[in-house]
């Protein structure tokens, strides 16, 4: 049994950082699976990182798909604090869909409206990524599903966007001293924050491919024990890295078989001064 350590369990784990694909440390709901006709599941992504003015600059994706059943992460049901050790893994993965549900997706924030048109080479829709948009804390996004009766129906639904992420100050600690993280908790049950603290493991290697990988509540604190950092600690500095997510969801079940899921990102990194 693999020693545990207030809360931190150490195992090896290839982890998924996306919060669209969290199953390894994030509860989940899905659909019961049908024996006749597969589930119709439509999944909005908002992703953003911190801007200036405490504001976030952001990009949104929508995927519609058909299966007997899917995972679909829930960030208010992140009640406790799980870490583990996993490999960082470096690929990029674009996400695809598979079907079409009009000609384009709408998001509303405020007095925006963002267009995300059907993308035929991804099967997705998405704003234009050179043209990002900008929200703040408190804001709330809209999106409109224009449907096909053939595919998904019409629909609408809103999240409020995960407020930008601001760290606290962050000192390597020495001796026995735990590593301390702190950052502006959102105030709510219903977001979710990903640490991932990175670091060579070896301390030879090339870069950053270990990872201190954390799932935690939103609750604007986490404390690490330097017995689980022997390797961070041995890592050149300039290896050291932390990129702090915080993540939000909600979902509604328009029938049976049918799921809206939408999900709002929004995460900060830092490097480790000399």
């Amino acid at each position: 049994m693999p020693p545990r350590f207030s809360g931190f369990r150490i195992r090896t784990a290839m982890v998924l950082a996306a919060p669209l694909l969290l199953s390894a440390m994030a509860a989940c709901t899905s659909l019961t699976s049908s024996d006749v006709t597969p589930n119709r599941y439509a999944s909005i992504s908002i992703r953003a990182r911190n801007s200036t003015g405490g504001r976030a600059v952001a990009n949104a994706t929508a995927i519609f798909f058909e299966a007997y059943t899917a995972a679909v992460p829930n960030s208010a049901l992140q009640q406790t604090d799980q870490c583990a050790y996993s490999t960082v893994d470096t690929t990029v993965v674009v996400t695809k869909g598979v079907k079409k549900a009009g000609a384009a997706v709408t998001l509303g924030i405020g007095t925006t409206t963002v267009t995300m048109p059907y993308d035929d080479l991804y099967f997705r829709y998405a704003n234009a990524e050179a043209s990002p948009f900008t929200y703040g804390a408190g804001d709330v996004a809209q999106a409109t599903i224009p449907g096909d009766a053939a595919v998904y129906p019409a629909t609408a639904i809103s999240v409020r966007l995960a407020e930008p992420l601001v760290p606290g100050i962050i000192t390597v600690p020495t001796g026995t001293t735990p590593m301390a993280f702190t950052w502006n908790a959102a105030g709510d049950s219903t977001s979710a924050i990903i640490l991932s603290l990175r670091y060579a493991n070896p301390a030879t290697a090339s870069y950053a491919n270990e990872q201190i990988y954390c799932s935690l509540k939103d609750d604007g604190f986490h404390q690490l024990p330097t017995s689980a950092l022997a390797a961070f600690l041995a890592s050149p500095n300039s290896k050291r890295s932390l990129v702090m997510t915080r993540w939000r969801t909600r979902e509604a079940s328009l029938d049976v078989r049918t799921i809206l899921h939408i999900a709002s990102s929004v995460d900060t990194t830092l490097v480790f001064q000399p």
